[in-house]
């Protein structure tokens, strides 16, 4: 069998334990990028993905947004927001959104430029085309963010950004595959188009309740 072929996840767990020891590596030192520690040991970069969250919540890892992911436990200065949402539950970060979004929403359909306006809707349409998940979760990514850069509001930005993150977490993407239909997926893309029509309208009020219930669907869809 090859390593390619070994899903279980006590394997990988086993064969990343055995490339620490084989590379002397110790608390503080950082670990290869994804795509090359997925090759190295042989497995997917879902798999990968999978492991190192695990290996997070238990305190074995600590990953940075931009600085990779290093041995042991982080020690130096607090956790910040950023962090706490990307190492948070998709139960727990969806109700985090259900406050934060429909508000954004709101904050954007005053404060856009046509310009902005453009870039939500180019999304929008990027999500009608894609095929795969993986795109799919980049392109709704993309979808918020650029109505939360639409508010002008630097804050806003990082939130979620830091939900986009957590978005594309192996958690989150085993829960997407198991739960979304094509149907859900329909469902999604139509209220993205009521989220746009009602930021062209400049309609905050609209723009919010059809952001908090496009969320609530996503909810449901995803935990129901």
């Amino acid at each position: 069998m090859t390593k390619s072929e070994r899903p279980s996840e006590p394997v990988e767990s086993n064969e990343l334990l055995a490339f620490i020891a084989q590379n002397a590596l110790a608390e503080g030192d950082k670990l290869p990028p994804e795509r090359e520690l997925a090759t190295e040991l042989g497995i997917s970069r879902r798999a990968l993905r999978h492991l190192l969250t695990r290996m997070e919540l238990d305190g074995h890892i600590w990953r940075g947004r931009r600085n990779g992911t290093f041995l042991g436990r982080r020690t130096v200065g607090p956790i910040s927001i950023d962090q706490r949402i990307v190492r948070g539950s998709p139960a727990s970060v969806l109700e985090t959104r259900l406050v934060i979004e429909p508000s954004m929403t709101a904050i954007a359909a005053v404060k856009a430029s046509e310009a902005d306006l453009l870039n939500i809707e180019t999304c929008m349409r990027r999500t009608t085309e894609v095929k795969n998940d993986e795109d799919w979760i980049k392109w709704d990514g993309a979808f918020h963010l650029a109505i939360a850069k639409a508010t002008r509001n630097d804050v806003l930005v990082g939130l979620v950004t830091a939900f986009n993150e957590a978005r594309s977490s192996g958690d989150w993407q085993a829960l997407r595959l198991a739960t979304i239909t094509p149907e859900k997926r329909r469902r999604t893309i139509a209220h993205h188009r009521t989220i746009c029509d009602m930021l062209r309208k400049r309609s905050a009020d609209d723009a919010s309740r059809a952001m908090r219930d496009h969320l609530l669907t996503t909810q449901r869809n995803l935990f129901e």
